[in-house]
Formats: structure tokens, C-alpha cells, sequence
């Protein structure tokens, strides 16, 4: 065989072997890529979950003692057996809170006959006390029957969010142009199952995202 033909038989070679590498690094799944079956949903978004799977399952709710509105004991068992949307908020709370509260107030509304219920737990129990929050949640026309709230010694309330739904919260800091508290805190609408395990978690500032906690509550409780 002649040497220019040679040489031009090893480039083909070549060319398509690098195609062949470059198609199956493409292609192929390597570590790092997203499998076909699978979507990239950023962990803490509403996803459409299939019903044998729960990519929320290894968040739940501990057991518990707080204060609720009435200035009783409110445990754990408030929220076993039964589907519950669950919210954080602080009275004070100038930026987050008021908002989430009118969707919690929606979703009430919304949910009404399912046997689903709502619990606004205070991080800022130092300012939020029982009267307090009662008198919060009669300003919003809460339902006392379907919607608990509860207060309590703000660490205790931090753990519980740290150890059983992997949030943070953070410390309270002063607002140097309101003179009002901030606190860093979950923003999300969590819904849990009768076991207290998480569900879902819903964003108050998508109505889209709210319409479908609410769907999903009706749909759970058809189920």
C-alpha cells in the first residue's frame, strides 16, 4: 500500500474515533449529568412527584411542646393523622410573613371539607406571645377550628426546624431603617402527611405553586 494512502487511512481513523469518543461523552450519562428519566429541579421546588416516591421523605416534623394561642399545651399530636400545611412566621415579621400568612389564609379557603389543616409556628417567641399571636391570627379571619398557632422559647423552635426539616434560622437582628426585628426563616408552605413527613414544600409567592398545594391536598384526600 502506498504511504500517502496509508496516512490518509490513519486520519479516518482517527476522525472517527474521536467521534465515537465525543458522542458517547455527549450522550453516554457520565458522573455529573442528568439521566434521561430524571429532571433538574433545584432541591426545596414544587416537583411532580410520582405516587410511590417522595423526594421529601427524610424531612418530618419532631415531636413537640409549644404554646398555642390560648396560651394551652400544643404537641405533635396535633398534626398526626391527617394532612397539615405547616408555616413559620414571626408577628413582626415586616417582609415575608404577611404574605404567607394571606396564602395560608388561601389554601384555608381553598381546602375547606378535605380535613386538612394549618399550624403557624412562632420563631419569635420572646415578642410573640399567646396573646399576641391570637390577636394575629384574628386579624387574618383565621379559622380556630382547622388553623393552629403556636409560640415557644425560640431556640427549642430552631432546633426542631434544624434537626427534623434541615432549615436554618437565624439570629434576630434589628433593622436599622424600620427599627423593626428581621430573622432569617423558611419561607416555604410545607406540607406533611399524616406521619408528619414532608410532602411537599410550595412557595407562597407562586400563586401556580399555591394552586398546586392546593390540588394536591384535594387529590390526597380523594385518594
Amino acid at each position: 500500500m502506498r504511504p500517502h494512502i496509508i496516512l490518509i487511512s490513519a486520519v479516518l481513523f482517527l476522525l472517527t474515533l474521536g467521534l465515537v469518543l465525543f458522542l458517547a461523552a455527549t450522550y453516554g450519562n457520565p458522573a455529573g449529568t442528568i439521566p434521561p428519566n430524571q429532571t433538574n429541579t433545584p432541591a426545596g421546588e414544587l416537583t411532580a412527584l410520582p405516587t410511590d416516591t417522595n423526594l421529601y421523605a427524610e424531612l418530618h416534623m419532631p415531636e413537640f411542646t409549644l404554646t398555642d394561642r390560648n396560651g394551652e399545651d400544643i404537641t405533635h399530636a396535633a398534626l398526626d393523622g391527617q394532612l397539615t400545611v405547616l408555616d413559620f412566621f414571626f408577628t413582626s415579621c415586616p417582609l415575608f410573613c404577611p404574605g404567607m400568612t394571606a396564602e395560608m389564609l388561601r389554601v384555608q379557603n381553598g381546602t375547606t371539607g378535605t380535613g386538612a389543616r394549618l399550624m403557624s409556628i412562632s420563631i419569635d417567641g420572646e415578642l410573640d406571645t399567646p396573646e399576641v399571636i391570637n390577636r394575629y391570627a384574628n386579624d387574618y379571619n383565621t379559622d380556630p377550628a382547622r388553623w393552629a398557632f403556636a409560640t415557644g422559647d425560640p431556640a427549642y423552635v430552631a432546633n426542631l426546624v434544624k434537626a427534623g426539616l434541615k432549615f436554618e434560622i437565624g439570629d434576630v437582628s434589628p433593622n436599622p431603617q424600620t427599627g423593626g426585628r428581621e430573622i432569617n426563616h423558611p419561607t416555604r408552605l410545607i406540607l406533611l402527611g399524616p406521619d408528619r413527613r414532608v410532602i411537599g414544600l410550595y412557595r407562597y409567592d407562586d400563586p401556580q405553586e399555591v394552586d398546586a398545594l392546593i390540588a394536591k391536598i384535594k387529590e390526597l384526600a380523594e385518594g
